[in-house]
């Protein structure tokens, strides 16, 4: 990767960020960075790029700027250390600058704040106020911009990663924002409550104003430097389902500090069906959060190698690129083992890197995010809360047996929804009209339809062939599973068919062939050339909070029975993940081995081993006889066979991600 390079962040693979968020108190930022020592710890790892600190959340800036507030503890100026070390090894820098979030600024300008609902500024962050900026102040035109210009003249930097940005948006009733809901919709009162017939028009006025405020600040960068990416982080991710309207280069977001293979494998899988460059950054750190008793004896510490190389291959295993974030001393030294650890994780990446970049996804199954469902749900307005839970219960549900699964909101549905063999729809209430309408056409015309939630029947009773047989019912269900039973928290519908056939009944107690009630919990309806498989309860969000194992179970009977066309097919344990990619005469199966030892607990969260699994028997629907199928990387050597359009192999033992490339 080379500065010059056009559009350098499409091809950039593996990336190092270090971010401090420089605040009032610092006393040595930069005080032992040397132009020496970075070059020897950068040249350990060979990053493609850099991202460093410039301004983090407490709004004081780690450089010396003329514009904002520096930070009184600058001793040396480490961003333009960072800035002469990556030009000399001709590799891009970028820096993390937070947006939306600005202590300092608010402090400085109480009349930027956003405001909430009962007049006062700011916002909550853990136990103190925080800096939420109104997206009407004029923060940035008068701070924000001007700040990012003096980096791009005083730098050259290659291109900002904007922090703080959509997640820290929050609802402002200040007079500014009031004035410009009114002008733009007529609606005189801002609504304060879920329940106000006009709040979906504010938070769409919320979700506008901040789209328009990237775009503001995104032409300013590209105006100034044409090649300077821009990147606004979390935007266009599960958090802001919809089509990419705003001007910025490239999609990234950082998921969890625990758990991050969970953000990840969804995260990924929705980022990679925008059809443009996309990132993750991994944590290179973690601790057990508060809300346990011994929560004060916990500190941040470094993952394991294994561990974070299990949640790259996640990202990888989608077709998308990585990147590490690693915090650096106060004073700018960044600490030796922590990058030697970093250089193990980037060659593991560097093994799998022609098997995964620039791969596109082979469709086989489509999760729908559903727009409407998250803007209903969502806490705030590009905060996910509880609002995806659905949606990820539904895609563990499916990548837990073995699917190969693409997640798609509604506009990315509607448009190649007739390139998947089956499509899952999990308790999203509401879906448009015209996703329902899309549907069935679909299954109209072959396609296999699996959808749940206690909403159906009252919803979308022809899409299912269902009516509501009385009110729905906020209670524990039940539902047999070969002799035993699944268990369902949540609420479920009662039903009666009208144009479907009952596959499941409810049990209202655990005792198949005894407690079954009159009542389907699943009905299977023909249409057309296809079929639509409808649960009528919220099964896909009590997956995702339980993962029962007798659920997974049941699911895996019902899709087994509805004859859906695959391309690949899997035989291993649960914990095996696959992905199918291709490119140019490649086509890819991704494993990715999710298993750990010790398990992972609420006190434990970090992966210290990730055992073999195997053996593993994986067939894939090829058409010709390829010419070469090996295990990679390394260009290893496995059994396999060819008959009838379909590649058998086998693999004695997978590790963490291991790739079946078929040539």
């Amino acid at each position: 990767m080379h500065i010059t390079d056009s559009k350098w962040w499409e091809n950039a693979f593996f990336g190092l960020h270090y971010d401090l968020h420089a605040n009032g108190n610092d006393t040595e930022l930069g005080a032992e960075l040397t132009h020496e020592h970075l070059r020897e710890q950068l040249e350990k790892v060979k990053p493609d790029f850099v991202q460093c600190d410039c301004k983090g959340h407490p709004g004081y800036a780690s450089y010396p700027t003329k514009v904002g507030s520096p930070s009184p503890g600058i001793v040396k100026d480490a961003l333009r250390i960072h800035r002469d070390v990556t030009a000399e090894m001709d590799i891009p820098l970028s820096v993390h600058y937070s947006g939306v979030w600005d202590d300092r600024a608010v402090e400085l300008h109480p009349e930027w704040a956003r405001v909430d609902a009962e007049g006062v500024g700011g916002g909550e962050h853990g136990e103190r106020r925080a800096g939420y900026t109104c997206l009407l102040s004029p923060y940035v035109d008068e701070l924000m911009i001007p700040q990012m210009m003096e980096i791009i003249d005083e730098y050259d930097v290659d291109g900002f990663w904007v922090d703080g940005d959509c997640w820290a948006v929050r609802d402002c009733y200040c007079e500014r924002c009031r004035a410009e809901f009114e002008r733009r919709t007529g609606i005189t009162e801002a609504p304060t409550d879920r329940d106000d017939p006009n709040w979906p028009t504010w938070r769409a006025f919320r979700r506008d104003l901040f789209v328009e405020y990237v775009c503001k600040y995104a032409e300013a960068i590209h105006a100034r430097k044409p090649d300077c990416a821009v990147c606004s982080n979390w935007m266009y991710s599960l958090r802001m389902p919809g089509p990419v309207a705003a001007p910025v280069d490239y999609l990234s977001g950082d998921f969890s500090p625990s758990f991050g293979c969970e953000r990840a494998e969804v995260e990924g899988r929705y980022m990679d069906g925008h059809h443009m460059p996309w990132n993750l950054m991994a944590w290179t750190f973690t601790w057990t959060f508060p809300g346990h008793s011994d929560h004060e004896h916990a500190a941040w510490q470094m993952k394991t190698v294994e561990g974070l190389c299990q949640e790259v291959a996640e990202v990888m295993s989608c077709g998308g690129t990585v990147f590490l974030y690693n915090v650096p001393q106060r004073s700018g030294w960044l600490t030796g083992w922590h990058q030697d650890m970093l250089a193990e994780v980037a060659d593991f990446c560097r093994q799998r890197q022609a098997f995964s970049q620039h791969t596109e996804s082979v469709p086989e199954v489509a999760v729908l995010l559903s727009d409407a469902h998250v803007w209903r749900h969502n806490p705030e307005a590009f905060c996910v809360g509880e609002s995806t839970y659905a949606a990820e219960g539904t895609l563990h549900l499916l990548i837990e047996n073995q699917y190969h699964v693409d997640v798609l909101d509604e506009t990315r549905m509607m448009e190649r929804i007739g390139q998947y063999a089956l499509v899952a729809v999990g308790d999203q209430e509401p879906i448009s009209e015209e996703m329902a309408a899309g549907l069935e056409a679909y299954a109209q015309s072959g396609g296999v339809v699996l959808i749940s939630g206690s909403h159906l029947a009252e919803d979308h009773p022809e899409l299912a062939g269902v009516e509501p047989a009385g009110e729905a019912r906020d209670q524990v269900w039940h539902i047999a599973v070969d002799g035993k039973a699944a268990t369902v928290v949540g609420p479920w519908q009662p039903v009666r068919t009208v144009d479907a056939e009952m596959y499941a009944a409810v049990l209202d107690q655990q005792e198949p062939g005894k407690d079954e009630t009159e009542y389907p919990a699943v009905t299977i309806r023909k249409t057309g050339k296809g079929q639509i498989a409808a649960i009528h309860g919220d099964l896909m969000r009590g997956y995702y909070v339980s993962h029962h194992p007798r659920l997974r179970e049941f699911a895996e009977d019902l899709l087994d029975s509805l004859d859906i066309s695959r391309k690949v097919n899997v035989c291993g344990p649960s914990s095996l993940e696959v992905t199918l990619r291709r490119r140019n005469g490649l086509l890819a199966v991704h494993l990715v081995n999710r298993a750990v030892n010790p398990t992972l607990t609420p006190r434990l969260h970090i992966v210290e081993n990730v055992p073999g699994t195997g053996p593993v028997i994986v067939r894939v629907q090829v058409g010709d006889e390829p010419q070469r199928v090996t295990l990679e990387p390394g260009s290893r050597q496995l059994q396999w066979s060819y008959a009838d359009g379909w590649v058998e192999a086998h693999v004695e033992e997978t590790g963490i991600h291991d790739i079946i490339a078929i040539e």
